[in-house]
């Protein structure tokens, strides 16, 4: 009677799976198409939304050839064993953008372009008043827009409303920013200034030394000792940047500080984190030993009212807010009705409205182009493609770029927290609301051979919605690179409570701070195996995590192999180049139970440096270090100094010669006995024999 009952219940199971393969449906999509058709091969629709309105699990959309300029928001959910599938058709480009052409432009007696755009016009956010913001995010004390100008595919530097008016008091400008000064052959830095005041910032190391900072209007900067005696002495070089707002350098013998003997008004850099070098030439009559005193003015104060064409250098253009409407003035390097330009307008491609759009599968698409805010860990995390809390994506075969923020999020849903401070306590109390609002049902997503490029804030980035993921084969590189803005959450790929969480196989490459992979709190089961990162400021960063995080069989070749603010991170079988950077961080963070999220343990344990295990690595740098807060332990490595290394920096190959009488030590095989567990976690590293 048991097996009859058996057998019954397989035969309903297999007649319901028949029927919803048998139920589940094909639609088109077509630039050519209508949305009032019926969504078939022969009358496909116009839009991919028409078809994510529809797809019900087991769907499959596909995408005919073309450009989609969308924001397509999935409004049902897949199931495990029937997910709804979006596809390019075999052999044919589909690219989905969140960016619109801008037609109409007039030009200006000063040879700048201006067009003039409704409001009405726009998807989701204004690209002319929505600026990047949120926790943890820097702006260097400018705005930065969340959209981007485009010609020819390349971006335009963009310039905000305040720039062109001035609005804001001049004693609340920063005005230039003095990275050096050269006279003859003499350069000196530009923070060798005896004295400065009122107000100087402090800056950054550039190519001359310690730049000055950012210099308000009304600023006098002292420098001493200058040998002007030659022609060429008197030939000053000032390295500087400026951001927004032009100034009038006046320079004065400091024996006679109320009469200048020269000036000069150093053209826009765009940004404080690019230079330019102006010169000015002093008089004869300055010949000899002088002290200088430089005295920074508003332009704007001092009259000779500059036109546009003096503001808006080539490249650049600037968004200027009105109440219905907003206007660009640009300076393009072709006629923009010829070339006709994009602006982005759309904050996102492939992104749900609303959590819990399951089992998704997006597959050889290209998505380009969209403004999405800031991703802090705090706060809902909207990409050019996004999960928003949901379970069991699969992203395959795709290419994702062109944003100021994140390319593809894993992340966070959204809610009244949001971005309310940037604290530990405030990333706490998120993680324990996120409990409560189903940590255990999201996750699951596999992201494998995309490509992932030009991203300002991170390629991928998830907090907590990550977890019991996958990204595999994956091409990274180019997020956050050069940019003029800072933060607490850039990187190639940027996880929070990365449980259970894989990264392998991927080339991670020329990503700026923090750099190629960051894990940031509660890794937990985290595994980064068979990668190959390069030209990064940094490989690896490891932030309030207890671990096991396994790093097995990579290549980590750039200038820093990693920096830890963590425990339990084991080394195997890896080459790292670089160097290292510890911290004991006192931080707590929860401890899950293995191979769950469900709490072990709340906010109890310290997070205290250590715990690390390096065995069966060639190492470019001793990673030993003193003070740490948990025993580590160093087995069989093969010790062969950087310089000994040569890395392409196009393609991260690299030969390694080892120094005469160099001899590799045995490679004993590596098992989850043998490494153990961390001091606070009771889980085993998730390795096998190597």
């Amino acid at each position: 009677m048991k097996g009859n009952i058996q057998m019954k219940t397989f035969s309903i199971l297999a007649v319901a799976l028949c029927c919803a393969g048998a139920n589940a449906a094909e639609y088109f999509v077509a630039t050519d198409g209508c949305d009032a058709a019926d969504g078939s091969a022969a009358k496909p629709w116009r839009t991919i939304q028409r078809a994510a309105d529809a797809a019900q699990a087991g769907d499959t959309v596909t995408i005919r050839g073309g450009t989609y300029r969308e924001w397509v928001k999935p409004a049902n959910a897949g199931r495990k064993d029937a997910p709804i599938t979006f596809q390019a058709a075999n052999g044919e480009k589909v690219i989905v953008t969140g960016a619109d052409p801008i037609k109409g432009w007039t030009k200006r007696h000063d040879g700048l372009w201006t067009a003039r755009l409704s409001y009405d016009a726009f998807g989701g956010f204004n690209p002319f008043t929505d600026f990047i913001s949120g926790d943890w995010f820097g702006g260097g004390g400018s705005k930065h827009f969340r959209t981007r100008l485009l010609q020819d595919g390349r971006p335009l530097a963009l310039y905000s409303r305040d720039y062109i008016l001035g609005h804001g008091g001049a004693e609340n400008r920063a005005l230039v920013n003095i990275a050096g000064i050269t006279s003859g052959a003499r350069t000196m830095p530009g923070d060798s200034a005896a004295h400065k005041s009122p107000n100087v910032r402090p800056g950054h190391p550039t190519q001359w030394g310690m730049e000055l900072g950012w210099i308000y209007d009304k600023s006098t900067i002292l420098y001493k000792g200058f040998d002007l005696s030659t022609p060429a002495a008197r030939r000053l070089k000032i390295h500087y940047s400026s951001m927004m707002f032009l100034s009038l350098i006046e320079i004065c013998d400091a024996t006679n500080p109320q009469k200048p003997i020269a000036s000069v008004r150093p053209p826009l850099t765009g940004d404080w984190r690019k230079y330019d070098t102006i010169e000015v030439v002093l008089p004869d009559s300055a010949a000899g030993v002088k002290d200088l005193l430089f005295r920074v003015r508003d332009a704007d104060v001092v009259g000779r009212p500059l036109g546009l064409a003096g503001l808006i250098k080539k490249n650049s253009a600037a968004l200027v807010h009105g109440i219905t409407y907003g206007t660009i003035i640009a300076a393009f390097e072709k006629d923009p009705n010829v070339c006709v330009p994009e602006l982005i307008v759309r904050p996102a491609c492939f992104y749900p409205a609303i959590e819990h759009r399951d089992y998704i599968t997006l597959r050889r698409i290209t998505f380009r182009n969209a403004g999405p805010n800031w991703a802090p860990p705090t706060s809902e995390q909207v990409g050019i493609v996004g999960t928003h809390w949901s379970r069991g994506w699969t992203i395959e075969d795709c290419e994702v770029y062109g944003t100021e923020c994140s390319g593809i999020t894993l992340g966070k849903y959204g809610d009244e927290f949001d971005n309310v401070g940037p604290t530990a306590q405030n990333y706490h109390n998120t993680i324990m609301r996120s409990i409560s609002n189903g940590l255990d049902r999201v996750g699951h997503h596999l992201v494998r051979r995309c490509r992932i490029t030009d991203c300002g804030q991170a390629g991928i980035c998830g907090s907590l919605g990550a977890v019991f993921s996958t990204i595999d084969n994956c091409d990274i590189s180019y997020c956050h690179w050069k940019k003029p803005y800072g933060g607490a959450e850039m990187a190639g790929i940027k996880i929070h409570a990365a449980v259970d969480f894989t990264i392998s196989g991927c080339r991670i490459h020329h990503c700026g701070d923090i750099g190629g992979i960051w894990l940031d709190w509660m890794a937990q089961g985290a595994r980064i195996v068979g990668n190959r990162m390069w030209a990064n400021k940094r490989d690896l960063f490891f932030e309030v995590d207890h671990g096991p995080i396994l790093v097995e069989g990579n290549d980590l070749l750039s200038d820093m192999a990693l920096m830890a603010y963590s425990q339990g991170a084991a080394f195997v079988g890896n080459r790292m180049r670089g160097t290292y950077q510890y911290h004991n961080d006192k931080r707590r963070t929860p401890i899950f139970k293995p191979h769950s999220v469900t709490l072990d343990s709340l906010d109890e344990v310290e997070c205290g440096q250590g715990a690390f295990i390096f065995i069966n690595n060639i190492l470019g740098n001793d990673p030993r270090f003193e003070k740490e807060a948990h025993k580590s332990r160093y087995e069989d490595n093969w010790m062969i100094p950087a310089k000994n290394w040569k890395v392409d920096e196009a393609t991260g190959a690299c030969e390694i010669t080892p120094p005469a009488g160099s001899k590799k030590p045995e490679f004993k095989p590596v098992d989850a006995k043998r490494l153990g567990k961390p001091p606070f976690v009771n889980q085993e590293y998730p390795v096998s024999a190597r």
